[in-house]
């Protein structure tokens, strides 16, 4: 009965671990996706676009869709 105990715990132990792991990953996985997609989301205007719009503007030149 002395051995079984410690490899009882043992088990335990590793199965708790891997399962933390398992976690671990999955939160890291969920947080890269949505860091991905809020980068995809925003895309910071630059200076030159305004100008850009402007010339269209002074041209006559409509905004492609």
């Amino acid at each position: 009965m002395g051995v079984i105990m410690p490899a009882i715990f043992d088990l335990l132990y590793r199965e708790y671990c891997r399962a933390r792991l398992a976690e671990m990953r999955n939160q890291l996985l969920i947080a890269a996706e949505r860091s991905e997609t809020l980068e995809a989301d925003h895309h910071p205007a630059k200076r030159d676009d305004d100008e850009r719009t402007d010339a269209h503007r002074e041209a006559g030149h409509s905004m492609p869709n």
